[in-house]
């Protein structure tokens, strides 16, 4: 979908101060040697007892609408994105976060897409701003705290590493510091089973108290007697690149124009074949050396790489920024951005 009068006015991260490195970890007997050279990852933060997925983004919140220059009267859309558990079960963390934020009487609603979550809520909140002749801006966030015994942040997962954080970002029709070129989502529910494969079905959540186990769910799936391993793997493929070529193509750019490409921070041994390799990305462009040492953020990855970038970046009018992600189910989202210019908060 190619935009028109769409910007992103706003964007905010926020990390917790403590730090575990792989090295803790590993004389923890958490993680092993083995993994951390094939992974690449240093360190992660970790969430303070107080902290949880939600009071951390409307900390980002705050950021990005003071960034934004937006007053509370324009937001007509709050959404939150996130993976794991938000402090609660029952509970309404979007409408937490916007009563930490913006308040105000429009919807606040939570968008669930996996690791996707935060660009999928990117794209539901563009059509939602531009369709509006009332609503100006849409706040859209995304934070997640792992915690044990629910999730191994360095185990759940035999290749990525888990931290705590949050992210956050402020899309409107008024103006910001870079426009919105073009988003495109492309799905392939045939590899649902990925996320779900030998796990029963159960009444309740954290059944049995054991640590979810990502890996093992998608080991079950990938290596199942009925299972094309090279099908399953040219979908994910073939979809990576879909979602990166029809972007750009309605953005009316190529790849090589591109001076920053934002993805998750995920292992260094998936992003070497998966994604540089396979869409011809010079990881220089990236924040991935920087995304080592804070893990997956749950959904915000992208986005706090796009705070990485205003911040410390030194991002020039006229560059071109693409933010990519994937999420289990599978969903992939692609966003072409263009720096208009760099606000005073930046760099």
């Amino acid at each position: 979908m190619r935009w028109n009068n769409l910007y992103v006015a706003g964007v905010g991260g926020y990390l917790p101060e403590r730090i575990e490195t792989a090295q803790e970890a590993i004389a923890a007997g958490r993680y092993t040697e083995q993994k951390q050279s094939l992974n690449g990852f240093r360190s992660v933060h970790i969430a303070a007892d107080h902290e949880t997925g939600p009071t951390m983004a409307a900390e980002a919140g705050r950021r990005a609408v003071a960034r934004s220059g937006h007053g509370h009267d324009e937001f007509g859309l709050v959404l939150h994105s996130y993976i794991g558990h938000q402090g609660l079960d029952f509970w309404t963390p979007a409408s937490f976060v916007q009563r930490e934020t913006v308040g105000g009487s429009g919807p606040a609603f939570e968008i669930k897409q996996g690791c996707n979550g935060m660009l999928a809520a990117f794209e539901v909140a563009a059509s939602y701003v531009t369709s509006r002749p009332d609503v100006t801006a849409a706040l859209i966030t995304g934070g997640d705290a792992f915690r044990m015994p629910y999730i191994d942040r360095w185990g759940s997962d035999e290749q990525n590493v888990d931290g705590d954080g949050a992210a956050a970002l402020v899309l409107s029709s008024r103006g910001g510091f870079a426009r919105v070129r073009a988003t495109y989502s492309h799905a392939d529910p045939s590899l649902e089973p990925m996320g779900r494969s030998g796990a029963s079905w159960t009444d309740a959540p954290f059944s049995g108290g054991a640590p979810v186990g990502v890996s093992e769910r998608k080991s079950d799936y990938l290596l199942a007697e009925d299972m094309d391993f090279d099908d399953a793997i040219e979908k994910i493929s073939s979809s990576v690149q879909l979602s990166m070529k029809q972007a750009l193509h309605e953005a009316e750019v190529e790849l090589s124009d591109v001076r920053f490409f934002l993805h998750q921070n995920l292992a260094l041994s998936i992003v070497t074949h998966g994604l540089y390799g396979l869409l011809g990305v010079d990881r220089d462009r990236t924040t991935h050396e920087w995304g080592l040492s804070t893990g997956m953020v749950g959904t915000a990855d992208p986005v706090l790489g796009l705070n990485r970038v205003m911040e410390t970046g030194d991002p020039k009018p006229g560059d071109l920024v693409v933010l990519q992600a994937a999420g289990a189910g599978y969903v992939w989202t692609t966003t072409v951005l263009e720096i208009l210019d760099v606000p005073d908060w930046a760099n």
